[in-house]
């Protein structure tokens, strides 16, 4: 009987095997389909199709189906492979996949979550084909099977760009080493533009290509498709592109200085008012300012190689975005806590300690620079929004100097005041006792910062969903929603916000909860649709990528044909003077 149940035992065990591992492969007659995931919900997919077959691309030309990716929960396809151009009949061309493809997918979550993958396969003979996979039921790569199949698909994928068009007519420039007498400009999507009316443009390292529209649909996506060098193009559709860089450098001066008055930096901006609460010689107070200015420079422009590098690999993560980060929110939290208990003269450290902690709580120039940036960078401020969308669509230099416009604004009020102190000293007594209580008060700030922080843990944490208007239906973000309402000429306002952006915040409160808000909304008919960035959401980073923008707060407002970019800090009336 023992020998009997073992038998049983070891034939379940190995009838289990191919039962996990057939999830991850779907076959149809002329197709086979393997999905390969990592633990961080990242898939490649391998299509491999039989000698003589082929499938479509995401544009299958003038003729053909295009195949299409689609799921249950939020997803994003990064990349995929560049297809083969086949000229049939010398009249149409066809954009295909023959022997093997690979997508490179990103899933929200594989529990309760199927995965379809529809096309058509075609030989003599075209048939449709679905296949559907549940990703709580595929078995996980190995780290070694993940790296190498992630390599080998790598290697088929374009390089990825992004470019800006006016939103008045539809022409990029991409300034890469390209050969323009060999490109081809290839559409994401089919009959969008008119393929005749395409010219290429080419002098030194730039190329320029304008196209005309079909409809009223403008083009996402494009291949720029060379024998030597593939370019996948996401076009951004801005006004900012006829800007020079002059304007953005002084859209970007202008911004850094406005940053300071945003409510994230007041926690800071009282340190540096405390630090000023000691007279110091002019040797001494210019030295301070340099350090100060040295600080705020090296964070800004750490953070933006730090973005530049993170896009290059296909992430589209912006400015401030940090603070979708648990691990960054608790951190933060915990240092204001302990900023606080230090101002308050509740925390003592040993004499040594106690120096450094003095330092790095922001009374030593640099750190307070560099801390400030930190504390600073979750929200947008005015004009600062244009300049950094521009930054990450134009020239490593050109992105330097534009960070770089905005650290010295940003830095500028310190400078003043450090250099030229006598504002301060006229509206200040001396120094006494007072400035024991003045950094008590001061410390309140911090523990207002460190609460709010930890608020926003404990939504990142949490399953539970930021809470939305109470009477007003908003609804979440949907791309394609957008079109079809903006199709039918509607009015719509689109609210990128998070719990993090305290600016969002406030205009939620002032604006949003108003009666005459209401009022207006319900008069007007207008479609309210709400991305949440509290939680990381490409989808929804996407969107913000496309209307030029890095950061939130943004808001957009459809009427009748077009669209425009609302100011930071919203008002009733930039709706209502549309």
């Amino acid at each position: 009987m023992r020998k009997i149940f073992l038998f049983l035992a070891v034939c379940c065990l190995f009838w289990s095997v191919p039962v996990s591992a057939s999830e991850n492969v779907k076959h149809t007659e002329n197709t086979d389909v393997e999905l390969f995931a990592d633990e961080q919900h990242e898939i490649i997919a391998r299509i491999q199709v039989k000698d003589g077959w082929h499938i479509y691309w995401q544009n299958p030309g003038e003729i053909g189906q295009a195949t299409e990716i689609s799921s249950n929960a939020d997803f994003k396809v990064v990349n995929q492979s560049v297809p083969q151009v086949r000229r049939m009949y010398e009249m149409m061309n066809e954009y295909v996949y023959e022997n093997e493809a690979f997508y490179h997918i990103l899933v929200a979550d594989f529990a309760h979550t199927t995965l379809n993958i529809s096309f058509v396969e075609c030989s003599d003979i075209c048939k449709p084909e679905t296949l559907s996979f549940d990703l709580s039921q595929i078995s996980f790569a190995s780290k070694k099977q993940w790296e190498n199949i992630k390599k080998q698909a790598e290697q088929t994928f374009p390089e990825k760009i992004k470019v800006v068009s006016p939103t008045d007519r539809n022409s990029i420039e991409v300034r890469q080493d390209i050969d323009a007498a060999t490109m081809q400009f290839i559409p994401a999507e089919r009959e969008v533009i008119d393929q005749d009316s395409v010219q290429i443009y080419s002098q030194g390292q730039k190329t320029e290509i304008r196209w005309n529209n079909v409809g009223e649909q403008k083009l996402r996506q494009a291949l720029l498709y060379t024998p030597n060098k593939v370019l996948l193009a996401d076009i951004i559709y801005s006004n900012i592109s006829d800007f020079s860089l002059w304007y953005v450098l002084i859209l970007a001066f202008v911004g850094g200085i406005l940053l300071n008055a945003m409510p994230y930096v007041f926690p800071i901006l009282s340190l540096k008012i405390f630090a000023l609460m000691k007279r110091k010689s002019y040797h001494h107070r210019v030295q301070h300012a340099v350090q100060y200015t040295l600080g705020v420079v090296s964070c800004f422009l750490v953070l933006a190689v730090f973005l530049i590098m993170v896009k290059h690999k296909g992430e589209a993560v912006g400015w401030g975005f940090q603070l979708q980060s648990p691990w960054f929110v608790g951190t933060m939290a915990v240092i204001f806590f302990v900023l606080f208990l230090f101002m308050m003269e509740w925390l003592k450290f040993p004499s040594l300690t106690n120096r450094f902690i003095y330092k790095t709580a922001g009374l030593n120039a640099y750190t307070t620079g560099f801390f400030a940036v930190l504390v600073a960078s979750p929200c947008t401020g005015p004009f600062m929004g244009a300049a950094v969308g521009y930054a990450f669509m134009s020239t490593l230099h050109d992105t330097i100097a534009v960070f770089t416009a905005l650290a010295l604004g940003y830095a500028l009020p310190y400078v003043l005041i450090e250099v030229f102190p006598q504002v301060i000293a006229r509206i200040m007594p001396r120094p006494g006792k007072w400035m024991v209580r003045v950094k008590m008060i001061l410390a309140i700030p911090l523990l207002l910062t460190a609460i709010w922080l930890t608020s926003i843990l404990v939504t990142q944490l949490s399953d539970q969903e930021s809470s939305s208007n109470e009477v007003l239906e908003w609804r979440v973000y949907d791309p394609q929603e957008v079109e079809r309402l903006h199709q039918e000429k509607e009015n719509i306002l689109i609210d990128f916000t998070a719990d993090w952006c305290l600016t969002c915040q406030v205009n939620e409160k002032i604006l949003f909860r108003s009666d005459a808000f209401k009022k207006f909304v319900k008069e007007q008919g207008i479609h309210l649709f709400k991305a949440d960035l509290t939680k990381d959401n490409p989808m929804f980073r996407d969107a913000l990528n496309f209307y030029g923008r890095e950061g939130i707060p943004l808001y957009v407002y459809y009427y009748g044909e077009k669209y425009e970019i609302l100011p930071t800090f919203l008002r009733l009336s930039d709706l209502t003077k549309q």
